[in-house]
């Protein structure tokens, strides 16, 4: 795991940009703290800073190919290494070193871009092959590895794997972006690709981008396509029991100690029971409690399962006061403001675990958004697909004829469509008026588009694939987990796990007929106790209230002549003195955080204590 920077030029590389990128670099070292490089050529740039996990002595970044033509800089982890450098050696390549990361660089050599559909794990690299001149910078399929680009119009391309980094190598003022400013008070998220910065873009997810000194002007190129994967059916627990072991044990491997974020619920404790299997007694569990009362404090829970599987348990405790108290330093890591109030739980496991001495965390995070984890999605399909299926029956033909997508019939989530209008009109009332008349009404719905020319399945996962997990769920736990200088690692998310899945769906499988995560269930009843198999959602649900009321009491004094004004967010004089009583406690909550994060990342002022 490292954090990555560059830059490409037209021109020979000036001291003022290579300064920029050193500078990107710098402030990415809490990403990884144990060891730093670059390369310099005449035209690109690349810089990183390294979180050791794999062949600590020898996996020094950037790597390069034998004759020195190839360099690569990666943030992430490829899973599969070890047979993938099995696979190369017999082809004849020979390597220097155990890191994972060199297995890209001689799959490149063997594969050309091929070698991505090869690569399983979380990435976001650039690759300089001197031999064409072209950089190549390359996202992972569900985007867990973030990478973020500005175009300078005058010298070139910069990329980073933080915002914050980033925006240090703009020139001119920093401007948020009033269609992320509305977005993320409806969603609490801003969804991908945009960022709340005019002038950043983050690379797609599952994209890469090809850039020369002589073309700058590249755009993103997906290199996965989930519509095209077809697996049999007959088995699909087996299927799932298979793989869900494979990716356990490829992620449960490290140089270093590994933990795993344990609540009690189904998605942790099954990837602690597996990967406990395959490493008996090197595994440490840690979990979440509320000093503020709650209903749903899992430590109890938690701590029966963590003995069960004879692994070692950590409890950490959170109130009201210290959410408060590290509020702040939250919202300097948060990097892009996310409006979650889990964003807490997971800062806090994080910061346990680094200081316990594991670099490595894995977590259960992917399970509800790949397995139907979430009633109101998996009812949502069951009450519309009949629907969906003749309404696409009646259209796409023509639609096709036409080369249109049919994108006027959406899924009726009740749970969520509400709040999204009522929060579009309160972001709107609270923007100066011309502001407001120029964006484009309904926003959320084109967020929430379907592809209607995709199976229904695979259209309602592509829609919360690319939203509420991408944006809002990996991007929360990369940067809660990385200011912590901790590597955060998901077997449920697995891409051989994902595309087999869909893949069988594809076929024809509807899971989503059976109960509450059917499949991961049926494939590991035997791991799981009772108590876990049979216990209803609750998910991360902490004293919210409680927790939400008292970041907004301490802070919503800032809105007031704040960052938002400057910004011309938010109108001098339409916000209510009454805001408490007008606005939902969430909505408002939102706004605090973009307050804040404006004032920090925008402005670069302390909050006041």
């Amino acid at each position: 795991m490292c954090a990555i920077a560059g830059f490409i030029s037209p021109a020979p590389l000036a001291e003022d940009c290579i300064k920029r990128v050193q500078r990107m670099s710098q402030l990415m070292e809490h990403r990884g703290p144990d060891d730093d490089g670059a390369f310099i050529s005449e035209r690109v740039m690349l810089a990183m800073r390294r979180l050791a996990i794999n062949d600590l002595a020898g996996g020094r970044q950037p790597i390069a190919s034998e004759s020195g033509d190839i360099v690569v800089i990666c943030n992430g982890e490829i899973y599969n290494h070890v047979m993938l450098r099995y696979e190369l050696e017999r082809r004849g390549h020979r390597f220097k070193t155990h890191s994972d990361v060199e297995t890209i660089v001689h799959a490149y050599e063997e594969y050309g871009l091929a070698c991505l559909e090869k690569l399983r794990g979380m990435f976001a690299f650039a690759l300089w092959d001197a031999r064409q001149e072209s950089l190549f910078l390359v996202r992972d399929r569900l985007g867990e590895k973030p990478l973020y680009l500005y175009r300078d119009p005058k010298q070139g391309l910069f990329f980073a794997s933080e915002l914050t980094a980033i925006t240090a190598a703009m020139s001119g003022h920093r401007r948020l972006n009033p269609v992320a400013y509305n977005l993320f008070l409806g969603f609490q998220y801003i969804p991908e690709p945009l960022t709340p910065i005019v002038g950043v873009d983050l690379l797609p997810a599952g994209h890469f981008l090809e850039l020369t000194p002589t073309k700058m002007d590249g755009r993103p190129v997906s290199y996965w396509n989930p519509a095209s994967l077809w697996v049999e059916t007959s088995a699909p627990v087996e299927v799932v029991r298979e793989t869900v072991a494979e990716a356990c044990q490829l992620m449960g491997a490290a140089d270093v100690p590994v933990a795993v974020a344990l609540s009690g619920g189904i998605d942790s404790s099954l990837v602690a029971a597996v990967t406990a299997k395959h490493y008996p007694g090197r595994l440490h569990a840690f979990t979440i409690g509320y000093r503020d009362p709650s209903h749903t404090d899992e430590r109890g829970l938690a701590r029966r399962v963590a003995e069960q599987l004879r692994i070692g348990f950590t409890a950490v405790e959170l109130g009201a006061d210290d959410l408060v108290r590290d509020f702040p330093g939250l919202m300097k890591a948060m990097d892009t403001p996310i409006g979650d109030v889990a964003a807490f739980g997971y800062y806090e496991v994080s910061r346990a675990a680094r200081q316990a001495g594991f670099p490595v965390l894995l977590s259960g995070m992917g399970g509800d958004e790949l397995f139907w984890g979430y009633p109101w999605i998996r009812e949502a399909i069951i009450r519309n697909e009949a629907a969906f299926a003749q309404y696409v029956r009646s259209r796409s033909s023509l639609s096709r004829l036409l080369g249109r997508k049919v994108t006027d019939l959406q899924p009726d989530f009740l749970e969520i469509h509400p709040d999204l209008i009522k929060h579009d009109k309160l972001a709107r009332s609270l923007m100066p008026d011309e502001v407001a008349v120029s964006l484009p009404r309904d926003l959320w719905i084109q967020v929430v588009h379907l592809d209607t020319c995709s199976p229904f399945h695979l259209a309602v996962s592509s829609l919360i694939n690319r939203t509420w997990l991408r944006s809002n769920c990996l991007a929360l736990l990369d940067r809660m987990s990385m200011a912590h200088s901790v590597e955060l690692r998901l077997p449920l998310l697995d891409v051989e796990l994902v595309n087999r899945l869909i893949g069988m769906r594809n076929r024809g499988l509807t899971d989503w007929h059976n109960s509450h995560k059917w499949l991961l269930v049926e494939a590991f009843s035997e791991l799981l106790p009772q108590e876990v198999r049979h216990r209803p959602k609750q998910g991360f649900t902490p004293p919210v209230v409680t927790w939400l009321r008292a970041i907004v009491n301490q802070y919503s004094s800032l809105l007031n002549g704040g960052a938002l004004e400057r910004q011309g967010m938010l109108q001098t004089g339409k916000l209510p003195c009454d805001c408490e009583v007008r606005f939902d406690l969430m909505f408002l909550y939102r706004l605090v955080v973009l307050e804040c994060w404006s004032r920090l990342h925008i402005y670069e002022t302390d909050l006041p204590a």
